[in-house]
């Protein structure tokens, strides 16, 4: 799959089109959360996030399927808990 997805054009172009996709969700979602953040942080701020989760995604498909499953795991728990960070970014302190 990661090798599939290095070597084959299409296959690229699919996926960067589903990341732009889930993070336009992503964004969709936390500007409705965060409507003081501007538009451009917040994309970024998601288009980073799922670059970062099909990265490790990726990652855990090529290992044993009890290694992958740990790593994944891992993953969710460095993943924000809440938008402080974007806020700090962006200057603002979006409503709770």
């Amino acid at each position: 799959m990661v090798e599939a997805t290095q070597a084959d054009p299409i296959v690229q172009k699919i996926d960067e089109e589903d990341v732009a996709y889930l993070a336009g969700l992503v964004g969709d979602a936390l500007q409705r959360i965060a409507p003081k953040v501007p538009i451009a942080t917040l994309t970024s701020f998601s288009q980073l996030t799922m670059v970062l989760i099909a990265a490790a995604v990726r990652h855990a498909i090529t290992l044993p399927p009890p290694e992958g499953r740990r790593s994944l795991a891992l993953f969710k728990q460095i993943l924000p808990r809440d938008l402080s960070a974007v806020e700090q970014l962006a200057g603002t302190r979006a409503r709770r």
